[in-house]
């Protein structure tokens, strides 16, 4: 049984790639898993992917909105995962990053929404003020949690293996489909051809 956690940015290009490819890799090998997906946004994270987007041959035509676009989706997340529960909180991002992943320019007001009610999602119950505390104080939970375990860059993936000695690897950036093969196969063991950034141990 592995223990992954995603530390992501809600709308960020690589962070759509990286879950798809554990996603497959897990389903490939057919290995028990239990996802945490964690949203992080700053000036940083928002910086560093419009970067990416760049790299890829896109252009954000509006920073105001991709930032604007950014804290909404944070925000809904943990909207929905108050209300609807982790699981349908997940889908939520990957089909907001699936629909922004190729172009962040089509994304539109109407876009985020499609994607909220596509999923059955009540807009009225995720906007609603009562809820607003808790909001504020789940993501202040995660950016704890990226703090505790020294998350500097965004994607990071955290691997523990929970019927191993509960030590947790550090994965930065993108990850390899064959490499992440190999480390799941191998139960969390790294082997000299595979060096993450870092190596954790659960306390």
């Amino acid at each position: 049984m592995f223990e992954i956690f995603l530390f992501i940015n809600p709308i960020g290009i690589y962070c759509y790639d990286t879950e798809i490819l554990i996603k497959e890799a897990l389903e490939e090998l057919n290995i028990s898993s239990c996802f945490h997906f964690v949203p992080i946004i700053n000036s940083k994270v928002i910086q560093e992917d419009i970067i990416r987007r760049k790299k890829s041959g896109q252009k954000v035509n509006n920073i105001s909105q991709y930032t604007i676009a950014s804290y909404q989706a944070l925000r809904s997340y943990h909207a929905i995962k108050f209300e609807y529960g982790n699981k349908k909180a997940r889908s939520y991002l990957i089909n907001l990053q699936c629909a922004v992943s190729n172009n962040f320019n089509q994304y539109s007001n109407e876009l985020g929404e499609k994607v909220l009610l596509d999923l059955k999602i009540n807009l009225n119950r995720i906007n609603d003020t009562r809820i607003s505390n808790y909001i504020d104080d789940s993501i202040r939970q995660d950016k704890e949690l990226a703090k505790k375990f020294n998350v500097r860059n965004i994607p990071t993936t955290i691997i523990f293996n929970e019927n191993g000695n509960y030590n947790g690897i550090l994965l930065e950036g993108n990850l390899v489909h064959d490499k992440l093969i190999s480390l799941l196969n191998n139960n969390g063991c790294i082997k000299e051809s595979y060096c993450p950034t870092n190596h954790l141990h659960l306390m």
